[in-house]
């Protein structure tokens, strides 16, 4: 393999930032995650990875509480839907994402990206302590990018996931003055779903599915509780 991660990753966690995140946020997250692969195992698409799945669903979630905390705001999304509907940009009014690895390996992205993303690695002495990298620009994810990074066979010959290795590259963060040149009004459009921006925080809307069916749901909750019919 051409990259490694002593060579590629290991050195920038030297500036990187460490979050601890709060014992009682990690069982909260824990739990959400035992519901959201039973809720999984119904979708068609969905790749089943029993020896890893948990581990990946939970890395993600922990990330997600690694910027919450660094940047006083709420990211994660605590709803149970569909997968196609959550691949917008994790942080609510700003266009970039957030992707966690394990300590060891690298990033998983897309192969085309139109939004940046905060890269943070998973602690390897400490599963509720995260290394927050840095944020990649979409012209970063798309040029430092190999399929060879890919350990899961299923994922890889899908095609449309690829590693990352350019962490080299990244731009420091440490508040949302950091992101902010970066924000943008355009959010990024999943095929077969449109968005609307919500009426009351501006943020966008995305098709969610409930008890009672489909509807709108502000991308902004649970700060923003907003929803209408379909």
């Amino acid at each position: 393999m051409k990259y490694s991660f002593e060579n590629n990753i290991l050195p920038v966690l030297n500036n990187a930032i460490k979050v601890d995140i709060d014992p009682d946020y990690i069982i909260k997250i824990e739990s959400h995650v035992k519901e959201l692969i039973k809720t999984k195992k119904n979708e068609s698409h969905h790749i089943i990875d029993n020896k890893n799945e948990f581990g990946r669903f939970f890395n993600g979630y922990l990330g997600e509480a690694a910027i919450e905390k660094l940047l006083g705001i709420k990211i994660i999304d605590w709803t149970i839907g569909d997968s196609s509907i959550y691949h917008v940009p994790d942080i609510p009014g700003y266009n970039v994402g957030i992707k966690t690895c394990r300590y060891g390996s690298f990033p998983i992205i897309f192969k085309s990206n139109d939004y940046s993303q905060i890269i943070c690695i998973i602690n390897q002495h400490n599963k509720g302590s995260v290394y927050v990298c840095g944020l990649a620009t979409p012209d970063v994810l798309n040029e430092y990018q190999d399929d060879d990074l890919i350990s899961f066979p299923q994922l890889k010959v899908r095609g449309t996931k690829t590693g990352f290795y350019g962490l080299d590259h990244l731009i420091p963060i440490r508040s949302l003055n950091d992101i902010s040149k970066y924000r943008k009004t355009v959010f990024r459009k999943v095929e077969g779903v449109n968005y609307k921006r919500c009426p009351e925080c501006g943020r966008p809307m995305t098709l969610r599915t409930g008890k009672f069916g489909s509807f709108w749901g502000c991308t902004g909750y649970p700060d923003c509780r907003h929803t209408e019919r379909i």
